[in-house]
Order: C-alpha cells, then sequence, then structure tokens
C-alpha cells in the first residue's frame, strides 16, 4: 500500500512541475492590463478625431460668422451709398429748381460714414481701387491682390481671409464696386474731361469694376469663442468616454477576469493539494487523521453566482465554474479511492472513461450549438440589413420632394442634394446586397419560377442604367437575340444579375467608353443554354485577381477601392445567385482592355416556350 502511494504521489508531482513549466511560457500580461490598454488606445484615438472634427466644425462657423458680418456692413454701406447717388437731383438743386452743387456726392457721403463707423467701433471700412483719386484711398498689399482678382474676366466678386497686423489676428473683407449708371455722370467718358467735383473723369463704363469695399474685423474675440468651445466640447465628450470606459472596464472585470481570478486559485490549491510526499502536496491516505480526500479542494458552492449577483452572473461562467466543481468531486473521489483493490480502481477507470464519453458528447452539443449561433448570426444579418434599408429609402425620398420644393437658382443645395441622392442610392444598393447575402447563406433565399422573356429583364436593366451611362459619357447599348426564347426562372434574381454586372461594367469604364449587354441562345437541341454577356471597355482585371474577385469583401486592390467605390459584395451575390439558379458565371479580362463577364444557364428543353 506504501509503495502505491509513492507511485501515485510521484506521478502527482510530476503533473505539478508539468503544470510550472507550462505556466512559465503564460503572456505576462493580465487580462485586466489588456482591457485597460486597449480602452485607454480607443479612448486616445476617438479624442484625437474628436478634437480634429471639432476643430474644423468651430473654424469654419467663425469664419462664416465673420463672413456674414462683413457682408451685411458692405450691403449698409452701399444702401448709404445708392441712397445718396439716387438723390442727387434733390441735393444739387434748390428750392427753385435751378442747378447748385453742393459737393455731397455718393463717393463723399459713403466715405464719410465708412469714416465715422470706423472711428466708433472696432470694425475698419473704406474704399479704395488701384488708382484712387485722393491718396488715403490706396489699397495695401492685400486690398489690392483683390482688386485685381475682380478685374479678370469670369473672377469672383469678393475676397476674404485671416491677416496678422500689430500682433492682433483680424479678419479681411473684401467685395467690389461695379460702375452703375449713376458713376457715369463724374467718372465716366471721355476720359480726362474734368466732372463737377473738380477731378478728371476715368473713362469707365457701366460693369467696369471701379474699386473695393474693404472690411477689417477684430477676430481675436470670435478665435477665443472658438477656443472656449473646442475646450468645452472636448471636456464634455472625454468625461462621457471616460465613464464609458470605466463602465465597460467594470462590466467586464465582474463577468470575465474576477469569476476566473477565483477559478484559477482554485485550480492552484487543486494543485498543491495532490503533489504527494515527493511534490511537497497534502495527500494523507487512510491513517490516523487522513480522510482519504485532497485537502485544499473547493467545497461545492465556493463559487457562487449569488455572490456575484444576478447582473454579473452569466450562463457560460456560471457553466464553467459547475464544470470545475464537478471535475474536483471526480479528482477527489479518483485520489481517495487508492486504498482500495485493483478491481475497485479498475471500475474507476471505467468510470472515467464513461465521463469522457458524456464530454465527447457534450463537445458535439457544443457544435451544434456553435452552428445555431452561426446561424442567428446570419438572420441577425438580415433583419439589420433589412431595418437600415427602411430608413435610408425614406431618406432619398424625402431629399427628392426637398429638391422638388427648392429655389431652382441655389445651385450648391442642388449640388448637396445630388450627392446625397448619388451616395444614398449607393449606400442602399450595398445594403440590397448584404441583405441578399445573408438571406442566402442564412439559407432562406428560395426560387421564385415563373415564365419570363429576357427581352423584359434585358429592358429594365436598360431603362435603370442607361441614364447613369449617360451621365457619365459611356455608352450603353442591349441585344437580345432573336432566338432567345421564353424560360423559366426567377425574374427577380435574374435582373439582380445582369443589373450588378452592368453597373460594376459602367462604374470601371471611364468617360468615352461603352458597355454593352448581350443576351444569345447557344447549343444543341437537348443542351440548350443561355448565355447573358456584359462586356466594356474599362479598366481590366488582372489575371491574379480574377479569382478573387467573386469572394466577399475583396477587390483587385485598395486604389481600385479609393477611386471607384464599392464594398465588394457584388460580384460575391452575382455568383451565388446564378448558382441558386443552376448557373455559373466567367469572366475573360485583360488590364485597360476591358473585361467580359458572361453569365450561363442550362435551359430545360420542357421549359422553353418560343
Amino acid at each position: 500500500m506504501g509503495n502505491c502511494e509513492n507511485g501515485e504521489g510521484g506521478r502527482a508531482a510530476e503533473g505539478s512541475d508539468s503544470v510550472m513549466r507550462r505556466g512559465g511560457e503564460q503572456s505576462a500580461i493580465g487580462l485586466r492590463t489588456k482591457l485597460i490598454g486597449l480602452l485607454t488606445a480607443v479612448l486616445v484615438v476617438i479624442s484625437a478625431v474628436f478634437l480634429v472634427f471639432t476643430y474644423d466644425d468651430q473654424a469654419r462657423r467663425a469664419e462664416t460668422d465673420l463672413l456674414e458680418k462683413s457682408r451685411v456692413l458692405v450691403t449698409e454701406m452701399d444702401a448709404v451709398w445708392d441712397f445718396i447717388s439716387l438723390n442727387q437731383s434733390v441735393i444739387n438743386y434748390t428750392a427753385a429748381g435751378d442747378y447748385d452743387y453742393k459737393g455731397l456726392h455718393c463717393a463723399i457721403a459713403g466715405k464719410s460714414v465708412a469714416a465715422l463707423f470706423s472711428e466708433k467701433s472696432d470694425y475698419s471700412i473704406r474704399f479704395t481701387n488701384l488708382n484712387p483719386r485722393n491718396i488715403y484711398n490706396t489699397p495695401d498689399a492685400y486690398e489690392a491682390a483683390a482688386i485685381e482678382g475682380f478685374l479678370v474676366e469670369g473672377g469672383p466678386d469678393e475676397a476674404w481671409g485671416f491677416e496678422t497686423e500689430e500682433d492682433q489676428q483680424v479678419f479681411r473683407y473684401v467685395r467690389a464696386m461695379d460702375v452703375s449708371e449713376d458713376c457715369i455722370e463724374c467718372h465716366g467718358e471721355p476720359a480726362g474731361e474734368i466732372d463737377a467735383t473738380g477731378y478728371p473723369k476715368e473713362g469707365w463704363k457701366v460693369g467696369d469694376v471701379a474699386g473695393a469695399v474693404s472690411v477689417v474685423v477684430p477676430a481675436d474675440s470670435a478665435l477665443a469663442n472658438m477656443r472656449d468651445a473646442i475646450v468645452s466640447n472636448m471636456v464634455f465628450f472625454l468625461a462621457v468616454t471616460a465613464a464609458m470606459a470605466l463602465i465597460i472596464y467594470v462590466v467586464l472585470s465582474r463577468l470575465i477576469t474576477e469569476p476566473l481570478t477565483e477559478l484559477r486559485a482554485s485550480f492552484s490549491r487543486v494543485a498543491g493539494a495532490g503533489g504527494g510526499a515527493g511534490g511537497g502536496g497534502r495527500w494523507t491516505g487512510r491513517g490516523p487523521g487522513g480522510d482519504g480526500a485532497l485537502r485544499g479542494l473547493p467545497e461545492r458552492g465556493s463559487l457562487p453566482s449569488a455572490e456575484r449577483g444576478a447582473l454579473y452572473s452569466t450562463r457560460e461562467v456560471d457553466g464553467l465554474i459547475e464544470q470545475y466543481h464537478s471535475m474536483a468531486r471526480r479528482l477527489e473521489e479518483l485520489y481517495g479511492s487508492l486504498e482500495s483493490q485493483v478491481a475497485e480502481r479498475t471500475e474507476q477507470l471505467r468510470r472515467a472513461n464513461a465521463e469522457l464519453e458524456r464530454q465527447r458528447e457534450r463537445v458535439e452539443e457544443i457544435n451544434e450549438q456553435l452552428s445555431r449561433d452561426n446561424q442567428y448570426k446570419s438572420d441577425f444579418l438580415a433583419i439589420v440589413s433589412h431595418e437600415l434599408r427602411t430608413p435610408l429609402t425614406s431618406i432619398l425620398a424625402f431629399a427628392d420632394l426637398l429638391g422638388q420644393s427648392m429655389d431652382p437658382a441655389d445651385e450648391e443645395a442642388a449640388r448637396q442634394l445630388e450627392e446625397i441622392d448619388k451616395n444614398g442610392a449607393i449606400l442602399l444598393e450595398m445594403v440590397d446586397n448584404v441583405l441578399e447575402c445573408a438571406r442566402i447563406q442564412a439559407g432562406s433565399e428560395t426560387l421564385n419560377l415563373e415564365l419570363l422573356d429576357l427581352n423584359d429583364v434585358v429592358g429594365m436593366v436598360e431603362s435603370a442604367l442607361a441614364p447613369v451611362a449617360a451621365k457619365k459619357g459611356v455608352a450603353f447599348a442591349t441585344r437580345v437575340d432573336y432566338d432567345v426564347p421564353l424560360i423559366r426562372s426567377d425574374w427577380e434574381k435574374l435582373r439582380r444579375v445582369l443589373a450588378n454586372l452592368a453597373s460594376n461594367a459602367v462604374k470601371f469604364t471611364d468617360r468615352g467608353g461603352a458597355v454593352t449587354v448581350r443576351v444569345r441562345c447557344d447549343g444543341a437541341p437537348g443542351a440548350r443554354v443561355i448565355e447573358a454577356a456584359v462586356a466594356d471597355t474599362g479598366i481590366g482585371i488582372p489575371a491574379e485577381a480574377q479569382e478573387l474577385i467573386f469572394e466577399r469583401f475583396r477587390q483587385e486592390n485598395m486604389s481600385t477601392v479609393r477611386r471607384y467605390g464599392g464594398s465588394g459584395l457584388g460580384l460575391s451575390l452575382v455568383k451565388d445567385l446564378v448558382a441558386m439558379l443552376g448557373g455559373s458565371v466567367a469572366v475573360e479580362s485583360e488590364p485597360g482592355q476591358g473585361s467580359v463577364f458572361t453569365v450561363t444557364l442550362p435551359v430545360r428543353e420542357e421549359d422553353i416556350h418560343d
């Protein structure tokens, strides 16, 4: 009996040494440390992105605010100028109707009002041109550059920007002043003739650029407000993000790390209890003071879920702990039976093998559970894609309504609505592709067979993509051979296949190129097939990439993604749909020479209707 104890103790010590050796190979970084590092890195990245976004947004707001203020001031000065100009006939005539020039003309009034306004505010307003009558109206470098830009045919009529003057940030705004009918009397032709004010005329014509109105606005206050807004936004954002990170850390700690730490401590007690005499363990055997058990094993319920609370108790962790206790109890029973006869130990081994069989069955059950979880994932993806499609369709509809009610003269708003519509259509196509892929992967997609005319399918594709191709400057043509019969197939799936291929062809074909969709019937009776070929003169596909493009989320290279966009789902969806229809898809292409995608569908003679 003593020999048995020594032998078992030696094996236990050897097992303990093996555990220690494996423990030496473990990572030195704990789960908590990794969680803190990951959350910190995410917080830093998100904070940096938010800071850049906030700074750009606040800077644009500050510039827009200063620009609007400057425009309002210039508009008010123009109103003063126009008022004096329109009332010259009243100012320069007596009550009897005799002409009596009093020297109060539009330029004097405008400049005087500007000077008075500048004296009583931090703003500076003045009128200037490249050849001023008064030396004090000589433009500075910024104003001269702006006026020269106004004089260029088709150039802008206003200029603005930030500058530093005497260690102070200021906002500069300059707007062109055009010659009107009221200006001709003093500034028109003939050039050089002395006008009523005593200055030679400049010889200007109606529509010429007479000069500019210049506004200088102190920007320190606006920039200070911008900085304050950035700081307050960042403080609030960091506080919210840090609170979220703390909550995530606490929840993960309670859900994962604390139970694992407790479980690891119990494993350590079990490992230390089985070392025997040679291994320094606590195995006592059945002798005086011995109970035939492994001292240090946790009692059943020593890690109950109730201690962690129902909120942090999870089925997986509780199941693991329960399995651990079951294993510990079995180990205790196994080591406690060392004093029994060989037949008794053999029976224990048989029970252990039976337990292993039960564990194998458990593994099979877990594999089945994983398979169900994968199915749940596919179903979830399909549901999410469907729920995304509904609000996206509403966005496109409201954008269309907004475009109908928008002022046609507002080109910027029209351009923005066009971008919304274009990108929304792209996103809607991507969501449809994701939804279709999810349905196919989940096995919930079925065929709706019906008698269809391929002329109708191709015509629907042409009506949808011909305007897109025309807008891009790509020729788009379709052809269905006269001998193509009516066939029984899924109308919507066949349309999506041809629409995806034609859309890709238009997308990857530059202006001046051509896209052709041709459908023909080939083969001898009894082995006839329908071939739908979509050919383009676009960028082409290298031979090594022609197999990869039919995989999900794969495209030729990242430069193609950046230039032409796309998610890499279109051709994968085409391949899956064609497979459902019992056909195949192939590609022939050379870089720079275009591509030809051919969909081949087998035709059963009993389904053909000529």
